[in-house]
């Protein structure tokens, strides 16, 4: 006996592709990527330029270089004779909490603050969420960024594009407000970053916090197979594999029992 399994996304017949009730075969042409990513995401197409605006994302955080996590580890696979897809899957693997994730967990906070006080303004907002996260001594995901200070030009170009298209909402005026607090109680620029950008605008676009780590890697997968393929084409085996000075610390050899 077959066992059925159910979903709400999609369903293929003989000449047909039917995602989230519309016919996969008809939008070639006529919608974007972005315009598709955003129907599986919230179950419906754009109204505006939602789909402009994930487009615009996907071009922002395609590409990163060599000292990007993911892809430092995806062309060290690739050093390793592995298959394309393989090492592209190394990179992507890479991409979690620490990498890639603040996206994810920057939605999430400004999201259940948003939801928890519709009433409260965002200056006011925005400080108690600073005060909370210094007292914890955490740092607010999708503020600061090791390379892009005292701007990360991609979240000020996702921004103007979002306020130019009218995505701008709640969530965007919280995290604007939030980068202030955060300037105002250290004293140095903390900018948002990329993360943060995307974490405000696809709030305010109405998609989940759980995609947003999903939309950085749907982006980033175009970098990594850029970088494979010349790891593969280009590079010395293992090159990136590099040596280190091992400091052993476990206990001196000994005599077997």
């Amino acid at each position: 006996m077959t066992e059925t399994v159910t979903t709400s996304i999609s369903k293929v017949a003989p000449d047909r592709i039917i995602v989230k009730g519309y016919n996969l075969a008809d939008m070639p042409g006529r919608y974007q990527f972005g315009d598709v990513v955003y129907l599986l995401m919230t179950g419906d197409l754009p109204a505006g330029h939602e789909g402009d605006m994930i487009e615009a994302m996907l071009v922002a955080t395609a590409e990163h270089s060599i000292n990007a996590p993911a892809i430092h580890a995806a062309r060290t696979v690739a050093g390793c004779g592995v298959p394309i897809q393989t090492a592209i899957a190394a990179g992507v693997s890479a991409i979690g909490d620490y990498h890639g994730g603040a996206g994810e967990a920057c939605a999430r906070i400004l999201q259940d603050a948003v939801a928890q006080n519709p009433d409260l303004d965002p200056q006011t907002l925005a400080a108690r969420l600073v005060s909370d996260f210094r007292q914890q001594k955490k740092r607010l995901p999708g503020f600061g960024h090791r390379f892009h200070t005292p701007v990360d030009p991609r979240s000020r170009r996702l921004l103007a594009l979002a306020a130019e298209w009218e995505l701008s909402g709640p969530h965007s005026a919280l995290a604007r407000a939030i980068a202030q607090e955060l300037q105002r109680v250290s004293g140095r620029p903390l900018p948002m970053n990329v993360d943060g950008a995307m974490a405000a605008i696809l709030s305010d676009m109405g998609v989940d916090w759980r995609f947003n780590k999903a939309v950085f890697i749907i982006a980033r997968t175009a970098g990594l197979a850029a970088h494979v393929h010349e790891e593969m084409t280009t590079g010395k085996p293992m090159q990136f594999a590099g040596k280190r000075q091992v400091n052993y610390i476990g206990p001196p050899e000994r005599p077997l029992p």
